[in-house]
């Protein structure tokens, strides 16, 4: 078993139990790793933790950076485990809630959506995927649940909990980086197999070379939001504003929350047009094309090259300078 066992998950009170039971059924200490970084030792039930036993099990807060805090403890080595509430799932990936009510301005965690990112991205980073509360939801709704999970996450093993022993005796990959387990990341690498698959939930690749003008892709993503293709749970990966030539960025979505933002200025070099992965409920593939496409730029207006594409209409989030990506000759 892995050296540290790390409790992921955005509903604080499923995690904490399943962190406190982990740690006493394995006779481990348990930390509580929270976003000031502040350790303490947690006060567990008998049998007491040896003070010289280096396996531990650690609550990761909700509001933690999840990407550091494994790294940090070996990293792809690190036993993730998300708990998922069965009772709102769903919910957790839709809800357009902070974090942090008490963020200040800068930080991510104040963003409307946060929540819903946080859910996704301890689905995506887990090594096993546990479900509690699961005796409340039918069965269909759960095999929707785990379906998804399996699509944002393909190679983590998915289970009913029935409690930490058992759910931590399968065995689990732990082989690659940690950012490399999510589902987008695998389908851009044309490596998405779910183990975990539903008629409802789908995972869906789109490409195209053209960039997207700006006015129309607020427009497109406004109704695929309303659900035009289907529900959109998480979509993710890299796409190019026609209004912001030679910048690549990252696209980010969770529920109703949109993040796209640059990685850095370049020369075609990263990768030309939109490479972008979405997964959801109800999908209509030819639906969802027909939209992005009509947000891409058309004949006339990519003829016009960057000069023009500066004049277009863009009410999307502005952006900070950005340095380019592609280091010097010298560097």
């Amino acid at each position: 078993m892995p050296r540290t066992i790390a409790i992921m998950g955005v509903c604080a009170p499923e995690r904490r139990t399943y962190a406190e039971r982990t740690a006493v059924a394995l006779s481990r200490p348990l930390h509580l790793l929270r976003y000031a970084d502040l350790r303490v030792s947690h006060a567990l039930p008998l049998p007491r933790p040896r003070a010289n036993d280096a396996q531990t099990v650690v609550d990761l807060g909700t509001d933690v950076d999840l990407i550091h805090a494994i790294a940090a403890r070996g990293g792809s080595e690190v036993e993730a485990v998300c708990v998922v509430d069965a009772r709102h799932m769903i919910g957790d990936l839709l809800d357009d809630a902070a974090l942090s009510a008490s963020a200040k301005p800068g930080d991510t965690r104040g963003d409307i959506g946060a929540r819903a990112r946080q859910a996704a991205l301890v689905l995506e980073l887990a090594t096993r995927i546990v479900w509690v509360n699961w005796e409340q939801v039918p069965t269909p709704a759960l095999a929707v649940q785990m379906a998804l999970a399996s699509h944002l996450n393909p190679a983590a093993v998915v289970r009913l909990s029935r409690d930490p022993l058992s759910d931590l005796r399968s065995a689990a990959t732990h082989e690659g980086e940690i950012l490399e387990r999510a589902g987008w990341v695998r389908a851009l690498n044309g490596e998405h197999d779910p183990y975990m698959r539903d008629n409802r939930v789908m995972t869906l690749t789109y490409e195209q070379v053209r960039p997207f003008h700006p006015a129309r892709l607020s427009a497109t993503l406004d109704r695929l939001d309303a659900g035009a293709a289907g529900r959109l749970v998480r979509s993710a990966g890299l796409c190019r504003l026609a209004s912001r030539p030679g910048i690549l960025a990252r696209w980010e979505h969770v529920g109703s929350a949109m993040w796209i933002e640059p990685l850095g200025a370049d020369d075609g070099r990263m990768g030309l047009g939109q490479e972008i992965v979405f997964t959801g409920l109800d999908l209509s593939a030819p639906k969802l094309a027909h939209l992005l496409d009509h947000a891409v730029l058309t004949d006339e207006e990519f003829a016009g090259g960057p000069a023009t594409w500066l004049a277009f209409a863009d009410p999307l989030p502005a952006w900070p300078a950005v340095e380019s990506s592609i280091p010097d000759a010298t560097d």
